[in-house]
């Protein structure tokens, strides 16, 4: 099975597809780590020098990489999910789950991360980029939202029965 995690920026989709490959035997990928080894420079780096249509072109084809492994987690990029060709692709090749953590766990998170996310900007426009990417996400085959306290140990292990109940 092929496990597409998607969800905004900061809400844990490596730690979380790391414990669910781990837990499952499946190959763990990183579609973000994927495009920074292709470009050879960071995703703060490619927004920085080339734009964000560079990055969308090479996540894309990354993406279309990973769909050809058989049984693979791809932590998914904040904005993957939303152009509607990669959305397409990950519908056709897999299950999509959303990490639907809330806005002010989000909030939380990424102050430490502004330098590795070019999109964030303020916290004014992160937000509205959450609220603009929502419907997309809330689009998933399958929604988990994280308990309080919940490591991704744990997480994980929820979410590999839901998508054991699906099979």
């Amino acid at each position: 099975m092929r496990v597409f995690l998607i969800g905004f920026m900061g809400a844990g989709k490596t730690t979380t597809g790391r414990a669910l490959a781990r837990r499952s035997g499946a190959l763990f990928l990183d579609l973000d780590a994927r495009v920074e080894a292709s470009l050879r420079m960071s995703v703060a780096r490619v927004f920085a020098e080339h734009g964000e249509v560079v990055f969308r072109a090479e996540e894309a084809r990354q993406l279309a990489a990973c769909a050809r492994f058989a049984a693979c987690v791809v932590a998914s990029g904040g904005g993957t999910f939303v152009q509607p060709g990669n959305r397409e692709l990950i519908r056709r090749a897999g299950v999509s789950v959303f990490l639907d953590v809330p806005w002010g766990e989000i909030a939380r998170r990424l102050p430490g991360k502004r330098g590795e996310r070019p999109l964030f900007g303020s916290p004014e426009r992160a937000f509205e980029l959450y609220s603009e990417r929502l419907p997309h996400y809330r689009s998933a085959d399958v929604t988990i939202r994280p308990e309080a306290g919940e490591d991704a140990e744990a997480l994980a292990g929820r979410l590999a029965l839901l998508l054991e109940a699906r099979q």
